[in-house]
């Protein structure tokens, strides 16, 4: 039996998030094909199950989030350090990067340790802030990658302007393994409007939450699932609409099948995305969608009118409208249901996770 090659994933945790799972999910799949590290930048207990084959190792315990100038380029040198070391250390035969910071630490790493990468943006870089000196070193490092992975076109588009195109392949993030045989048919469900993600600016639930209170909510709750920083805004928000009794934010869950299941309306109110895993879960489960037409990914994923329904992004009148007729009118959120469904058979895991592994094959082959 062959010796299999060795893996190493970078990302800077394993918290609650669309690139955290993804590394999960994908880590759990290739490591029944090769041996897999996953690096963290900082020290933290993963949210998602990881399969026990896998070895966890990180750079630094803590992150200082307001580091002073000379603090801030010591701690780069130390974490970009470590990544160094560990791949050498473990004799990293490829290694994959997850988000831009990961990316520019991997991609010189790789480079001095002579042994190749992929790396992987998983937000639109036009709504990822960096300064010149980070976007220069962002132009610079990621020559040295042989694959660079992005979730959408658009995105596509905006790293052409600086990197060969056809080192650039897109590939959509898969449906999580473990939600898709929790999927139950979509009949009876509750009236409950639903929407998942990170409570923060990017998210934009604040549109959802003003949406709902301008409606009528009688018979109707608004289920918010997923914790941030904005979490008490939200709170002294949802207080101030005396809505404590229709708005629920219900934190960070491992069961957020049981909410797709209940869920009868999903509402997806984001400024921007990457690409946006928790709308393509909702379709699988068959919930009828109303997203914003954000750059980039959900006008790539809902055909408005046929599959769900894409608004304006920022535009609160229109999401009004919309959610008034998915509301009011049960035939249509069945219609939306099953064509939702429909159009996720592309992000079933076995798909996109094939298409890892031809990648990474073509480059240690």
């Amino acid at each position: 039996m062959s010796k299999k090659h060795k893996v190493a994933f970078v990302i800077s945790g394993l918290n609650a998030g669309g690139a955290e799972r993804v590394v999960s999910n994908l880590a759990n799949e290739l490591v029944n094909s090769f041996d897999i590290t996953i690096i963290l930048l900082y020290k933290c207990t993963p949210f998602y199950k990881l399969d026990e084959r896998i070895s966890i190792t990180y750079c630094t315990e803590l992150y200082n989030p307001k580091p002073k100038a000379f603090q801030s380029l010591k701690n780069h040198f130390k974490i970009f350090s470590s990544v160094l070391k560990i791949l050498k250390e473990n004799q990293i035969d490829l290694s994959i990067g997850f988000m831009t910071t990961s990316n520019i630490y991997l991609s010189i790493a790789s480079k001095l340790n002579g042994k190749p990468c992929i790396i992987s943006e998983r937000i639109h870089p036009d709504h990822r802030q960096l300064n010149i000196f980070w976007q220069k070193l962002r132009h610079f490092s990621y020559q040295f990658s042989q694959v660079l992975v992005v979730q959408t076109a658009s995105i596509k588009e905006y790293f052409e302007t600086f990197m060969d195109s056809e080192k650039i392949i897109i590939i959509k993030n898969p449906l999580a393994t473990e939600l898709i045989a929790k999927k139950e048919t979509y009949n009876s469900r509750e009236n409950i409007i639903l929407n998942v993600g990170s409570l923060t600016v990017q998210k934009n639930q604040d549109l959802l939450i003003n949406a709902f209170s301008n409606v009528d909510n009688t018979d109707w709750k608004l289920v918010l699932v997923g914790d941030g920083e904005l979490k008490s805004q939200y709170q002294d928000l949802i207080y101030s609409l005396k809505l404590e009794q229709k708005v629920t934010l219900v934190g960070n869950v491992n069961n957020v099948e049981d909410y797709y299941n209940n869920a009868s309306i999903f509402v997806f109110p984001s400024r921007y995305e990457g690409f946006p895993n928790a709308l393509t879960e909702a379709m699988y489960f068959g919930l009828p969608c109303i997203s914003t037409a954000c750059p980039s990914g959900p006008s790539e994923i809902i055909n408005s009118g046929i599959n769900g329904f894409l608004i304006q992004v920022e535009n609160q009148l229109e999401l009004e409208n919309r959610l008034t007729t998915l509301m009011i009118d049960e035939n249509l959120r069945k219609k939306f249901s099953k064509r939702a469904m429909e159009s996720t058979t592309e992000f079933l895991p076995q798909t996109i996770n094939t298409d890892w592994k031809n990648i990474i094959n073509q480059i240690l082959t």
